[in-house]
């Protein structure tokens, strides 16, 4: 499932006037259920939100449970408007991880065609994720 059209204008959301390094996400879920997150900088910067974060902290406050994550998707642009692949950091890597119980996929998105996909497995191995 491609999302490109759709994280392109929920780009227009996020708020970087710091880093002009604009992110967008969507999250989907096993039902298909689509959830959404930009990057929201402080000029406090460890206060900041990544796009991904974001958006899984929202299906988590409107009941997604973990496990039922299965697609991460990511689209960002830099401070002179072109899109890059951007993958996901540190800190979303863990949440992704947790949140998908080790089995979502990530989308990175240069452009409408170029896309490449990511097992969380693969881009965070040996994950800390607790079953209890």
């Amino acid at each position: 499932m491609n999302l490109f059209s759709e994280l392109n204008n929920l780009l227009e959301n996020a708020y970087a006037p710091y880093s002009g390094f604009h992110v967008a996400s969507i999250v989907v879920t096993e039902e298909g259920k689509h959830y959404k997150g930009v990057n929201v900088e402080s000029v406090a910067y460890p206060t900041t939100i990544c796009a991904e974060r974001n958006a899984i902290f929202s299906a988590v406050t409107e009941g997604i449970r973990p496990g039922e994550i299965k697609e991460v998707h990511i689209l960002a642009r830099n401070e002179e408007g072109s899109f890059i692949p951007a993958f996901p950091c540190g800190a979303c890597r863990q949440v992704i991880a947790e949140q998908s119980l080790g089995k979502a996929k990530v989308y990175v998105y240069a452009s409408a065609s170029e896309v490449s996909e990511h097992t969380i497995e693969t881009l965070l191995p040996h994950a800390f994720i607790s079953l209890t």
